[in-house]
């Protein structure tokens, strides 16, 4: 074997998808797996990701979806760590390592992972990696209690709609993908929600928070806020622990399934939200 670690490019967007077609998942048609690769908000001087070559042929992958995003301690780049797969005859020989150590070699970017499964945790860990998040809140309808006037974003006059800078790129480079945005609050200065609803566990609709432009507004109108969205006991409102005050009580404590896992030179973990990642290019529920 003569296999060896390099950046992905242009060309390599089709065999890329092919492979984790074919080999990872074929439930996710090709065409998804191309999004991995070529998403719209990918800064132009970054990579495609990172692959695995032997004599030409593609045999390994791993995704890197970077994105400039606003945080409280200014503009930051944040890198979604996504697939990573490797053909079986390439196991164990230190390959998988080396590809892995060369998605999150960039010094002061944020790298994050929402879907790591446990043993790939172990191996993030020991490259500085952290829990960034193991458990969320989980809030229901309660009769009685009023809900939260949510507005649609009409993407149309996006400009007339008064949200800030950063939630108006948020919606344009999010519009072509499954999720849902809404507005609250005062519609001279708009809190902007972003949503994904997904079946869960015993066919309950997680309606999970992804992200909220004030999390103050999200911490005092979280019940009202699941009193709109959710209809009956089959559906919740999740909000990820990070997303709230440290004494935050109301609710129920849920365990992920699968911890979040982050590296950050300075970013609040706060800021870390569920934006700009594979989850959302593949159109899969987060555990």
């Amino acid at each position: 074997m003569s296999a060896r670690v390099r950046p992905a490019v242009d060309a390599d967007i089709e065999p890329v998808a092919d492979l984790l077609h074919r080999l990872m998942n074929p439930k996710i048609p090709r065409e998804r797996w191309r999004r991995v690769l070529d998403y719209p908000w990918r800064p132009p001087e970054a990579e495609r990701g990172w692959l695995v070559e032997d004599a030409g042929a593609v045999v390994g992958f791993m995704a890197t979806i970077y994105s400039d995003r606003e945080t409280s301690v200014g503009l930051r780049r944040f890198c979604d760590l996504g697939a990573w797969y490797l053909e079986r005859d390439y196991r164990g020989t230190g390959i998988g390592d080396e590809l892995l150590r060369a998605g999150m070699a960039q010094l002061g970017v944020t790298y994050a992972t929402m879907t790591a499964r446990r043993a790939t945790g172990r191996r993030i860990r020991a490259l500085g990696f952290t829990v960034l998040d193991a458990t969320r809140r989980i809030f229901r309808a309660e009769a009685g209690r009023p809900g939260l006037a949510l507005r649609p974003v009409d993407e149309a006059r996006l400009d007339e709609a008064r949200l800030d800078a950063r939630s108006r790129r948020i919606v344009r480079d999010h519009r072509r993908l499954n999720v849902e945005m809404r507005t609250a609050g005062d519609p001279a200065s708009p809190v902007l929600f972003v949503f994904q609803s997904k079946r869960k566990g015993a066919d309950i609709l997680y309606r999970e928070l992804l992200f909220c432009s004030d999390r103050g507004f999200l911490a005092a109108e979280a019940g009202a806020l699941a009193q709109t969205l959710c209809r009956d006991v089959s559906e919740i409102l999740a909000v990820d622990s990070r997303f709230l005050p440290a004494n935050f009580m109301e609710g129920e404590r849920e365990e992920i399934a699968l911890p979040r896992w982050v590296r950050t030179p300075d970013v609040p973990v706060a800021d870390v939200d569920h934006l700009y990642a594979e989850t959302l290019l593949l159109d899969l529920k987060l555990p």
